[in-house]
């Protein structure tokens, strides 16, 4: 399948085109981390913490990816995982279904959160995302212990995305492309809802109707990936 690792070496290259992907949609810089189940284990491959030596997310090689187990405790790797794994390592726990996260503090969607205004369905490739409210973890704090994670995973619940209030989202999915991708609609929508209603409108919400049948007949995020992979400008490994 499209997105899925076969082994940790794929798993790593994954990571390293997730990464320059979000970084070059300004969707993260040296903060934010994605990451990705290990296939056939109980491990995560994480984006390392920020450092002098882990900068912009474009530039991170496959084999400083860091490995961690689900009580947040580094495997393998040469560089501490990010102080706040235990977003990752909850909602694993909690998620049989999730093979993927991303944790972002990208402006339009975390600014929308902050205001307490919907990201609502209103493009409509987009809006297959939020046909259902983004929930909402009323909470600034860093998720730095594994009592924080579970809040944080409690308040996903079995949603696709959620906002951390005043510090960014989550966004998780079966393989790490989707992920990716629902980070990047859902900014897409903050941004929208942002435009209109700076020109003093409202916008029109899609029925669910409308949703379905653009869902049912357009192309899925497979697609989608391969074109964000295009724009950083990278020779594409998995086809």
């Amino acid at each position: 399948m499209i997105g899925q690792p076969n082994d940790l070496d794929e798993a790593r290259e994954l990571l390293a085109d997730a990464c320059r992907v979000l970084y070059r949609l300004g969707l993260v810089d040296y903060m934010g981390h994605p990451s990705v189940r290990v296939p056939g284990s109980d491990l995560i491959l994480i984006k390392p913490r920020h450092s002098t030596r882990i900068g912009a997310q474009d530039a991170i090689p496959p084999e400083r990816m860091a490995v961690i187990d689900l009580d947040g405790r580094l495997i393998a790797g040469t560089d501490p995982p990010p102080g706040e794994r235990f977003i990752h390592t909850a909602i694993y726990r909690a998620r049989p279904d999730v093979g993927a996260i991303v944790h972002t503090h990208q402006p339009m969607a975390t600014v929308m959160g902050i205001a307490g205004e919907p990201i609502q369905p209103i493009l409509h490739v987009q809006s297959e995302l939020v046909s259902t409210p983004v929930p909402v973890w009323e909470c600034a704090k860093l998720v730095t212990d594994a009592e924080l994670g579970a809040d944080l995973a409690q308040a996903l619940g079995t949603h696709r995305v959620c906002h951390l209030r005043g510090h960014g989202i989550v966004s998780v999915a079966e393989s790490l492309p989707e992920a990716v991708i629902n980070a990047i609609h859902l900014e897409q929508l903050a941004e929208a809802s942002w435009r209109v209603r700076a020109m003093g409108a409202r916008p029109r919400v899609i029925p669910p109707g409308e949703i379905e049948q653009r869902a049912a007949t357009g192309s899925g995020w497979a697609v989608r990936w391969h074109y964000y992979l295009e724009t950083t400008d990278h020779t594409m490994r998995r086809t």
